[in-house]
C-alpha cells in the first residue's frame, strides 16, 4: 500500500494482538445497516454480532451495544459485552413505529410527556436501548429530536457523571461538516439530550456517487474526523448512514457508540463495538479503538459511495467481522487512481500508517469545488440534488391518532436526525444522534431469487394468515432468546436476565428468576431442570417447576446455547463443556473456542475456530476432525450427517458423523446466517437474505428453493411435516409455515415487531419471542384469513 503519498496516523502502535477467532466471542456491535445496501443489519449480527448468530452472538440485543440497524433499524445485536450491563451504553440506537418500515411518526400515547425542558413534543420516532427519542419544536421553533433515558437506567449511580460528561463532550464537537447537541438536562429527573433535526438525504440511500463527487465527499469527511477528534472523541461508528447529504453539504451524525478519548477507558477482552463491514480490524479483535479507526472507517465508507458496497461485501455481521479481521479489503470496484490511493491508504490493516484526516483533508481538498465548495448540492448529480433540495422543504407534522402517513404519494422522503455525543467510558455505547427515513419502506438486502423450481411454480393455495392463540408480556422491552418447551411450560429469556416460565396451554407466567446478566441463548430443558447461558458466561440450571436455581457454573463464553443429551449438559464458550446435568460438575473440557454443539449417537460435534471437533460424549476423547478454512458456525447432526455453514458464508458442508470425511457441500449463494435442519428426507438451509433452500441428504441436490420476505437470522424448525421459519429481524417479523416436502407457504405471522429467535413447537402450538417483548402462542394450523408476502 505504499506509494500513496500519505503519511502515517502516528507511531506503530505497541498492543498485544489477541488473534481469537472472531465469531466466537461476545462482541457489541451496531449490526449497522451494512454489510449490504441500506436496509439497514446487517443483520447480524449481530449480530452479530441476536444476534454469533448474528445477534447472539449479538448484538447487536443487535442490542449488542444495541440494536441498531441502521437508518433506525436496531441492532441485535451481535451480542453486547457480557460485563457490561450496569455501565453499558450510552445506546441512542432506535426501532421504528410499527408496520413495515416504520416511515410516520407515531402520535404521543397518554403517557409521553407533551414538553421536556421547553421543547414542545410533537410525536414518537422511535426506542432504543438508552429511551424514547421524539420529536419537538424548541421554544424558538426548531425542529430537534429529544432523547429521554429510560427510568430504570437513573437507578445506576454512575449514570448520571457519565451522562453529564458524554454530554459535554459531545458539545466540544463542532464544525462544518458536523451537526449540533441543541440542550441537555443531566441532572432532569429522566436526564434527556435534545439534537438537531437536520433533512437530507442519508448516504446509504445515494450510491453510488461518481468518483468527482467522491472525493469531494471524502474531503468533507475528513474535515469533520479534525473536528471530532480536536474535540477528544473518538467517533467509532462511521457507515454510510451516518453520513447525511442535507442542503447545506454532508454532516457527519450518530455518534452512537462514539467515545471521549480522554474518558477512563474499560475494556473487556473479546468485546468489539462498530458496524461490520466498516470498523478497522483492531476493533473487530475488540482492541482500542483510536482516532485511525475512524479512518479507516471513512475509507470504507468511500468504497460504498463509489460503488454501492462495503469493501468487506455484504453479509451479517459476524461473518463481515470475520471478514475484517482475516480478508484484506475489496477494492476491485474502485478504479479511478487517486481514489484508489486514498483507499489504500485509509484501509491499511496497521492503524500505525493510515493517514491522519488532516492530511487527508490536505489531499482531498484540491477536488472540493472552487466555487461553492461542498455548501449546496451542486457538487452532487442533480437528481440527488433534487431529491435533497425536496427534503429541505418537508416539514413533519405529528400524525392526528397512530402513525401517520407522511410521505406524499409517489417519492420518499428523508428526514434526518442529526447530534453528536460521546460514549460512556467503557466504550461500548454513546449518546446517539438519530437517522430518520420517513415514508417508504426500508431498503432490503438484495437476496438473488432463484428460478422457481417445480413445487415453487405451481399455482398454491393462498398462504394464510397465523392464529394467535395467546399473547403475553414479559415485562422487559425485549426478548432476545429462542423459547423451549418441556412439562407443560415454555421458557424464554430476556433482555433484562429473566428467564421467563409461562404455562404453555394458557400463557400463565408460572415464575420468573433472575441472572446476574441478560439472558441471550436459547435455554435447555430436560429432566425437571432448565438451563440458561446469561451474559457473563454462567450456567444457571433451574428448577423447571419452581423456577429456583439448582446450581449454576462459569462456563467461560456467551456465545452458544447450552444443550442436553444422555444425563450431560454441553456448552461452548472458550471451550466445550461437559457438565453433569443434575449437579453440574465438569465431566471434561475440550479445547479451543466453540460454539453451540451438537450431540447424536454418544458424540457431541463441536464447531471451533476452523475446524469441526468430533468428541466421545463421555470421555471427551477426540474421534475425528474436519478441518473448514472457512470457519464453523453452529452445527446440526442427524442420519448418520453432520451440517453447518462457514463463517465465509455461502457454503453448507455435510460431513459423514462416523468418520469425518466430507459427504458433500451446497453453494447457497448467500450469507448463510442459521443453523442446517436435517431430516431423513431433506437437509434444509436457510440464507441471511430470506431465501430457503431443502437438499437430498445423499448428495446436496437441491429439491427446492423458496424466497421469503425477511431477513433470516436464526434456526428453521421442522415438526409435523412443516417447516417453521423466524423471518424478519427488523420491524414486520414473524414465522412462515411452509410444507416441508414442498416448501409451499402455508401460513404467516407478522408481529408489529422483529423477531430473532427460533420458534419452539410442542403439542400444536408454535412458540416465538418478538422483539416488543410479548411471547407469542400461535395455532400450528394458521388461521383462516389470506395473508402477503
Amino acid at each position: 500500500m505504499g506509494g500513496v503519498g500519505l503519511p502515517a496516523h502516528g507511531s506503530r502502535p505497541r498492543h498485544r494482538l489477541v488473534e481469537r477467532y472472531v465469531g466466537l466471542r461476545a462482541v457489541a456491535v451496531d449490526e449497522g445497516s451494512h454489510g449490504r445496501p441500506h436496509d439497514r443489519f446487517a443483520p447480524g449480527l449481530p449480530p452479530p454480532a441476536r444476534t454469533m448468530r448474528p445477534g447472539r452472538g449479538a448484538g447487536t440485543r443487535c442490542r449488542d451495544a444495541g440494536r441498531r440497524r441502521g437508518g433506525g433499524r436496531k441492532c441485535r445485536r451481535l451480542d453486547q459485552n457480557p460485563a457490561q450491563d450496569r455501565n453499558s451504553v450510552f445506546d441512542w440506537s432506535w426501532q421504528r413505529g410499527p408496520g413495515r418500515g416504520g416511515g410516520a411518526m407515531e402520535a404521543l400515547r397518554s403517557g409521553d410527556p407533551r414538553r421536556v425542558g421547553g421543547h414542545r413534543l410533537l410525536g414518537r420516532l422511535g426506542a432504543g436501548g438508552m429511551g424514547l427519542v421524539y420529536l419537538g419544536r424548541s421554544p424558538g421553533g426548531m425542529l430537534v429530536a429529544v432523547k429521554v433515558v429510560h427510568p430504570h437506567l437513573v437507578e445506576d449511580p454512575d449514570f448520571r457523571a457519565r451522562f453529564r460528561r458524554e454530554v459535554g463532550a459531545a458539545r466540544a464537537v463542532s464544525g462544518a461538516f458536523t451537526a449540533p447537541v441543541v440542550d441537555a438536562d443531566p441532572e432532569a429527573a429522566l436526564p434527556w439530550l435534545a439534537t438537531a433535526y437536520l433533512p437530507g438525504v442519508p448516504l446509504d440511500q445515494a450510491v453510488p456517487l461518481p468518483v468527482p463527487a467522491v472525493l469531494a465527499l471524502g474531503a468533507g469527511l475528513a474535515e469533520a474526523l479534525v473536528s471530532i477528534h480536536r474535540a477528544g472523541v473518538v467517533h467509532r461508528d462511521l457507515k454510510p448512514s451516518n453520513v447525511i447529504l442535507g442542503p447545506d453539504g454532508p454532516r457527519v451524525i450518530d455518534f452512537g457508540i462514539a467515545h471521549a478519548a480522554d474518558a477512563a477507558v474499560v475494556t473487556r477482552a473479546g468485546s468489539t463495538v462498530g458496524s461490520p463491514g466498516f470498523i478497522a480490524p483492531e476493533q473487530a479483535r475488540g482492541a482500542p479503538a483510536g482516532p485511525a479507526a475512524d479512518v479507516f472507517s471513512l475509507g470504507a465508507v468511500l468504497v460504498f459511495a463509489a460503488t454501492g458496497a462495503g469493501p468487506y461485501g455484504q453479509g451479517p455481521p459476524h461473518v463481515l467481522i470475520y471478514r475484517a479481521v482475516h480478508e484484506r479489503p475489496r477494492l476491485d470496484g474502485v478504479t479511478d487512481p487517486a481514489l484508489r490511493a486514498v483507499a489504500e491508504a485509509c484501509l491499511d490493516p496497521d492503524p500505525g500508517r493510515r493517514p491522519s484526516p488532516d492530511e487527508l483533508l490536505r489531499r482531498l481538498a484540491p477536488h472540493v469545488p472552487a466555487s461553492t465548495g461542498l455548501h449546496g448540492v451542486d457538487w452532487l448529480p442533480a437528481p440527488l440534488g433534487e431529491r435533497i433540495a425536496q427534503a429541505g422543504t418537508d416539514i413533519p407534522e405529528p400524525p392526528p391518532t397512530g402513525i401517520g402517513a407522511v410521505a406524499a404519494p409517489g417519492r420518499r422522503r428523508f428526514l434526518v436526525v442529526g447530534g453528536a455525543a460521546a460514549a460512556v467510558a467503557l466504550g461500548t455505547g454513546g449518546v446517539a444522534a438519530l437517522v430518520r427515513v420517513l415514508g417508504g419502506p426500508d431498503a432490503e438486502p438484495a437476496a438473488r431469487t432463484p428460478a422457481a423450481s417445480p413445487a415453487a411454480s405451481a399455482a398454491p393455495p393462498p398462504m394464510r394468515d397465523g392464529k394467535v392463540l395467546w399473547k403475553r408480556p414479559s415485562g422487559d422491552e425485549y426478548l432476545v432468546s429462542s423459547p423451549v418447551v418441556a412439562g407443560g411450560a415454555v421458557f424464554v429469556g430476556s433482555e433484562k436476565g429473566n428467564l421467563l416460565a409461562f404455562d404453555a396451554e394458557t400463557g400463565r407466567p408460572r415464575w420468573t428468576y433472575r441472572a446476574a446478566r441478560r439472558i441471550v441463548t436459547g435455554p435447555a430443558a430436560a429432566s425437571g431442570l432448565v438451563y440458561a447461558l446469561s451474559q457473563d458466561g454462567v450456567l444457571h440450571a433451574v428448577d423447571a417447576r419452581t423456577g429456583r436455581l439448582r446450581w449454576r457454573r462459569t462456563v467461560g463464553g456467551t456465545q452458544a446455547d447450552p444443550i442436553v443429551a444422555d444425563g450431560l449438559v454441553y456448552c461452548g464458550g472458550d471451550a466445550v463443556n461437559a457438565l453433569d446435568a443434575a449437579g453440574g460438575s465438569v465431566r471434561w473440557r475440550g479445547s479451543g473456542a466453540a460454539r453451540t454443539p451438537a450431540a447424536a449417537g454418544g458424540t457431541v460435534y463441536v464447531p471451533g475456530e476452523k475446524k469441526l471437533v468430533a468428541y466421545d460424549a463421555s470421555t471427551g476423547r477426540a474421534r475425528w476432525s474436519y478441518r473448514s478454512p472457512g470457519g464453523v458456525q453452529d452445527t446440526a447432526a442427524a442420519g448418520g450427517l453432520v451440517c453447518f455453514a462457514d463463517f465465509q458464508g455461502e457454503r453448507v458442508h455435510a460431513v459423514d458423523a462416523r468418520t469425518g470425511r466430507r459427504r458433500w457441500t451446497f453453494d447457497i449463494g448467500e450469507t448463510a446466517t442459521s443453523r442446517p435442519v436435517i431430516t431423513d428426507r431433506l437437509v434444509y438451509a436457510a440464507d441471511y437474505g430470506g431465501k430457503v433452500s431443502a437438499l437430498d441428504p445423499a448428495t446436496g441436490t437441491m429439491r427446492w428453493q423458496v424466497q421469503l420476505e425477511g431477513q433470516i437470522q436464526d434456526n428453521p424448525v421442522v415438526a409435523g411435516g412443516t417447516l417453521y421459519v423466524p423471518s424478519g429481524i427488523y420491524s414486520g417479523g414473524g414465522v412462515y409455515a411452509l410444507d416441508a416436502a414442498t416448501g409451499r407457504k402455508v401460513w404467516r405471522f407478522q408481529a408489529g415487531e422483529g423477531v430473532e429467535s427460533s420458534p419452539a413447537v410442542a403439542g400444536g402450538i408454535v412458540y416465538t419471542g418478538c422483539k416488543d417483548g410479548y411471547l407469542y402462542a400461535l395455532d400450528a394450523r394458521g388461521g383462516s384469513g389470506t395473508a402477503t408476502g
